[in-house]
């Protein structure tokens, strides 16, 4: 799955893209034989309970969930339709906007004032225009091919099409519209912007560190309803820089409780309708990534196809149960493990072992 850092510029996107992948960026965005390109680093997820079977299970090798992180270049406001990397923009998964909530009059702000909520509005305002001028394109097509020939699919695009171009003319973004999984499908090859998940994540000044959990109190235009995440780009980017026995100790000084990996890929989750399971193979203990209601067969296809398409059973442990009895076998003997079909729906924290024939 693939996170796009994007914002206006000077917000600190890049300084947020070294911090999660803990490293410097060397490369900017350029354009290659015609092709745009975007830094992108993959970059392992944090876990705690990854940890605790990498503990229980030693010997064998621990690996992680990954996410693909992209760094988008600076855009300008009021630019995004028209920007050379819209398209590039449409192919992630989920978008985080940087916004800058720090003050230093050296560096102006493209806007001209530091107003985290109204930055959002802007943006959210722009990926809502960006996506009309989509539908209304797509619509015009509709209408013309359908006088010359019959199309009940396409009868059926139209339609749908038509109900939603008056929400995003009204400002309304499409991930707050109630749509059914077959509507879904249907806009998916758009790649709607306004339909994606998406965070804000504020960059803040050194002085509000107070409101790393809650920015919507130091600016009281952010609305507390919707998911958002403050950083303070200066003193996590000085931690990342630190040995690892100091990392603690400055943190500790600074009151920060969780690295702002750890931090940042959690609200990812939420934001995502994410969830984690974990298998214990024969060499490995491992994490996968899916969304919400994942039925198990799904999930078994994430790790190989043949476990989907030759899918018999899943036994099914909460890592709550694994830690409770010890072990797998202990479990088992509880009568902790459950055996679901490949309707079941996988919940986040589930260990699980795929029947399948080959």
């Amino acid at each position: 799955m693939v996170i796009a850092l994007f914002g206006y510029g000077t917000s600190g996107k890049t300084t947020l893209f070294e911090i999660l992948t803990q490293k410097k960026a060397t490369t900017v965005a350029h354009q290659k034989e015609a092709r745009l390109e975007v830094p992108r680093a993959s970059v392992p997820i944090s876990d705690e309970r990854l940890d605790t079977l990498a503990v229980l299970y030693p010997q064998k090798k621990k690996i992680a969930a990954h996410l693909e992180i992209e760094d988008f270049p600076g855009l300008a406001a009021g630019q995004i339709s028209a920007s050379a990397y819209l398209a590039e923009l449409r192919k992630a998964d989920g978008l985080a906007q940087v916004v800058r909530g720090f003050r230093n009059p050296m560096i102006p702000h493209p806007r001209g004032k530091i107003n985290p909520a109204d930055d959002i509005t802007s943006m959210v305002e722009e990926l809502i225009l960006s996506d009309l001028v989509m539908l209304t394109a797509r619509l015009e097509k509709l209408e013309k091919d359908l006088r010359k020939m019959k199309d009940p699919e396409g009868q059926k695009e139209k339609e749908l099409l038509e109900r939603l171009k008056p929400r995003l003319e009204s400002s309304q973004q499409l991930r707050e519209i109630g749509l059914s999984p077959s509507e879904e499908k249907m806009l998916r090859g758009f790649c709607l912007l306004s339909l994606k998940p998406f965070l804000p994540v504020i960059n803040l000044d050194e002085a509000d560190l107070a409101y790393l959990d809650n920015p919507e109190e130091r600016f009281p235009g952010l609305s507390s309803a919707r998911p958002v995440l403050g950083f303070c780009g200066q003193i996590e980017k000085e931690i990342m820089e630190l040995e690892e026995e100091e990392k603690a100790i400055f943190m500790a000084s600074y009151g920060l409780t969780a690295p702002l990996q750890s931090r940042f890929f959690s609200k990812i989750k939420e934001v995502m309708e994410l969830v984690t399971f974990y298998t214990i193979g024969q060499d490995e203990v491992r994490a996968w990534l899916i969304k919400k209601n994942t039925p198990a067969v799904k999930a078994a296809g994430e790790i190989h196809t043949d476990l989907e398409k030759g899918f018999i059973r899943a036994e099914v442990l909460p890592f709550e149960e694994l830690i409770k009895a010890g072990s797998w076998i202990k479990a088992r003997e509880a009568g902790a493990i459950r055996l679901e079909g490949k309707d079941y729906q996988v919940q986040d924290g589930d260990i699980i072992y795929f029947r399948f024939s080959t």
